[in-house]
């Protein structure tokens, strides 16, 4: 692909409503988890699930035994749970032969599962259960849910609700431990640990009956508040010191928090190049059923030595960057102090973890100059409480970071974290949203068999610029995909996926990965997708509380599409100013004969289009209107379409074209025209000086456009050598005067038997004039002789001496 002729990939949308099913979509998967090491029988219900042949699990330890079709709203499933299957959070899609489900979650536990029994919404008909067990329950509306749990003194008890994280509802719990006389010996709503989750860990002040207390903070409910909850002797330690550490080194790590108190484990940070190591610490085989997060660098960690709470007693390392800085706020007031080295013109994102590693602490950054002199500072990034400082330094030397609480407060569990990241050039794509708070829809994709489907990518430079190559592994067997070369000026790209006639039904979790080399190809930078799935909605403003992110795609190959889409190739280019129509043919089955809207999902700079055409179930092929603007880059760019086709009970079915080529030029001619004045019911003209700026043969067309109303102009021709072109304009006397601005020309360039279109002679202006007034004759009335003799009028003797005094015989 040369430097000259660019590529960029932009899709057409085409829609239409038929009788085909198309992709799955979960509504409710239950029980919402299961014991590791053990088979769970799971309903799922939802629409179009009939076929449902097989899962993607986005985590190892989950695999599927069993399918047991009921209808297209429920199908049964038994998940097999491996021993080591990772605790916490995995992510489930089904699959049939039309497409995709959205994305479901399913939580593993170390503990057997028990279902709530009704009535236990009063103390006193608390549900029995076993100490380590779960709890699988639902809260409805103002309900309160008790369980009755029996203990001896000094016994460890421990509650852990997953509720919000089930990914349902914004359901804020909140959880009570309560003795038999019902007094509250602890209780928790949100937590540092969990967030809106809740947990509570207490020793047994006597032996006997306890009863467990679990409703929404304000007593909301409904069907979907579904919940688990984790009761039993299991640790819970609450934070961890340090909250990180270099990867593949071991080390000694302080647990605290727990009510038997703080312990120390030594733990081996894997290898990794994840950024969280999930710990779970284990005691007499109880596992903590939700983990603590370590962080994982790959530079070392700098521990505080007090005391450091001034900056002249600051920890001091000779260590330079990057350095992660360890430490806790230990009391009220107490503020730490680190010395380090940098380099002038390193430039370092300087981040302090606190909540993010399940910390009270709410974190104030601020840098200073070795002699104090302060650099910059910050409380809060990234729509949460923990601090970010970017920096760039400005000369080799040291430095000083200090750390505080917000509010001054402190405590053994005030832990943060400092890592100091230099900041380098990186590369992200993802799948635009389809729609307002929707992350789901259209992030996967279902290649028809035979068949050819595609999706735009929007790419994320940041630090650098220059092109981009797409490259996807780990798709289904005889798949392929196909991304054009995506110059520095572009931000967006399409991926074509093909699927063999012979493709077999399978489903993967393809790497896409972006990747720039620099011109002498010696320095790469690579990316993967991204995909943000925003699980939990809830006010204010239908904000996003609970997501997670995914850097796989899921494919699938799925059942040949009623429909395929054919991209016809111009015949010209489309030069700067100018506009063409491009024609999309559909090919049908027999029994698919719905309208067709076609819209456009992403199109180069420059190059501009209608929102939408439709193509009717009575025709096979449209034309979708293209114009370029005058700063359209020029060069060659690959273009495809794609149909979309609603199927019974909603949902869609894709199919792509074949990439085309549009090659986008210089325009041949500009034009000026100039203003004209003209009478009603009169004939003028209206000029235009024509610059031909790149030769042609044969005769073009020029047409006036943006007239008047009542006001007409011929097309004319003219050619290569014309410099000045006289447009007759026809007047009618009904035209309403006044100025109209913003007359145009359309130009017609012959290009091997076929037509150019451009605009050229913007901004034009004509006058329409009333004619001038006609002269008014004056009719005068002849004075008629009187016969008889005129009479004198007599004058006094005063006026006759007046009279003798101005004679000029005087």
């Amino acid at each position: 692909m040369s430097k000259i002729s660019p590529f960029i990939y932009f899709i057409l949308l085409t829609t239409a409503s038929f009788t085909f099913g198309s992709e799955p979509i979960i509504d409710s998967l239950l029980p919402r988890g299961g014991q590791k090491g053990t088979d769970q029988i799971i309903l799922i219900k939802g629409k179009r699930l009939a076929d449902t042949t097989r899962f993607l699990f986005y985590k190892p330890g989950l695999s599927v035994t069993d399918i047991q079709q009921t209808n297209g709203k429920e199908v049964g499933v038994t998940f097999k749970i491996a021993p080591n299957a990772p605790l916490g959070q995995h992510e489930v899609r089904l699959c049939t032969d039309k497409g995709i489900s959205n994305l479901v979650t399913f939580w593993v536990g170390p503990f057997e599962n028990l279902k709530e029994v009704e009535p236990n919404s009063s103390f006193a008909t608390a549900q029995p259960i076993p100490l380590n067990f779960t709890v699988n329950g639902i809260c409805l509306n103002e309900d309160v849910d008790f369980f009755e749990i029996n203990a001896t003194k000094g016994e460890r008890i421990s509650a852990e609700i997953e509720a919000i994280r089930l990914s349902g509802p914004l359901f804020d719990p909140f959880l009570a431990i309560l003795n038999d006389k019902r007094f509250e010996i602890a209780t928790n709503d949100d937590s540092e640990l969990l967030l809106q989750d809740s947990t509570l860990s207490i020793l047994a002040p006597y032996d006997g009956v306890y009863r467990i207390e679990v409703r929404d903070s304000s007593y909301k409910g409904g069907k979907a508040f579904h919940y688990r909850l984790h009761v039993g002797t299991f640790p819970r330690p609450l934070v961890a010191f340090p909250a990180g550490s270099q990867s593949g080194v071991a080390r000694e790590f302080k647990f605290l928090g727990d009510p038997t108190g703080d312990f120390v484990k030594n733990i081996t940070i894997p290898s990794t190049s994840d950024s969280l190591f999930a710990y779970h610490h284990q005691e007499n085989d109880l596992f903590s059923p939700s983990p603590n997060l370590l962080r994982i660098t790959h530079y070392p960690s700098v521990e505080e030595r007090e005391p450091n709470n001034l900056m002249k007693e600051a920890t001091i390392t000779k260590l330079t960057l990057p350095l992660a800085f360890d430490g806790v706020i230990e009391e009220e007031g107490d503020m730490d102090y680190f010395r380090f080295s940098a380099k002038k013109g390193d430039r370092f994102y300087i981040r302090a973890h606190a909540r993010s590693i399940a910390s009270p602490l709410d974190p104030v950054l601020n840098l200073y100059h070795e002699n104090g002199k302060s650099i910059r500072g910050n409380d809060d990034a990234d729509k949460g409480p923990d601090s970010l400082i970017t920096q760039t330094f400005p000369k080799d030397g040291e430095y000083i970071l200090r750390i505080r609480d917000h509010l001054g407060r402190g405590s053994p569990r005030h832990v943060y974290r400092i890592e100091t990241d230099r900041i380098t050039a990186k590369i992200s794509g993802l799948i635009p949203k389809f729609g307002n708070r929707d992350s789901q829809s259209r992030q996967m994709i279902p290649v028809p068999q035979g068949g050819k489907v595609a999706t735009v990518l929007s790419l994320n430079r940041k630090n650098f610029s220059g092109a981009i190559e797409l490259i996807a592994g780990n798709l289904p067997p005889k798949v392929f995909m196909t991304a054009p070369h995506t110059p520095n000026n572009l931000n967006t790209v399409t991926l074509l996926f093909e699927a063999s006639p012979d493709a077999p039904k399978s489903a993967t979790l393809s790497n896409v990965r972006l990747i720039h080399k620099n011109e002498n190809k010696e320095k790469e930078i690579s990316g993967e997708f991204n995909h943000q799935v925003e699980l939990v909605y809830g006010p204010p403003n239908n904000q996003c509380y609970y997501d997670s992110s995914f850097h796989r795609l899921p494919v699938a190959v799925v059942d040949p599409v009623p429909f395929a889409v054919k991209l016809h190739p111009p015949k010209t280019p489309i030069v700067q100013g100018g506009s063409m129509n491009l024609k999309v043919e559909i090919f049908r089955d027999a029994n698919f004969t719905e309208d067709i809207t076609v819209k456009i999902l992403a199109r180069p700079t420059g190059l501009g289009a209608r929102s939408s055409i439709k193509i009717k179930g009575t025709q096979s092929s449209g034309f979708y209107p293209l114009t370029a603007n005058g700063n359209a880059e020029t060069g060659r760019w690959k273009i495809a379409v794609q149909g979309e086709a609603k199927g019974q009970g909603g949902g869609s079915l894709l199919a792509a074209s074949d990439f085309i080529e549009l090659d986008i030029e210089e325009p041949y001619v500009q034009g000026k025209l100039n203003m004209s004045a003209i009478q009603k019911g009169n004939k003028g003209t209206v000029t235009c000086i024509l610059s031909i700026l790149r030769p042609f043969s044969g005769k073009g067309q020029i047409e006036l456009k943006g007239l008047p109303p009542l006001t007409t102009c011929p097309p004319l021709s003219f050619d290569g050598n014309t410099s000045l072109v006289s447009f007759p304009i026809e007047v009618s006397e009904k035209a309403q005067p006044g100025i109209t601005k913003n007359l145009f020309c359309f130009a017609k360039i012959p290009f091997q038997n076929s037509m150019i279109v451009q605009t050229v002679g913007q901004g034009g202006q004509i006058r329409i004039d009333h004619p001038p007034p006609k002269a008014k004759t004056t009719s005068r009335t002849p004075i008629k002789e009187s016969t008889s003799q005129t009479k004198t009028k007599a004058i006094s003797r005063l006026e006759q001496l007046r009279a003798k005094a101005t004679s000029p015989a005087n």
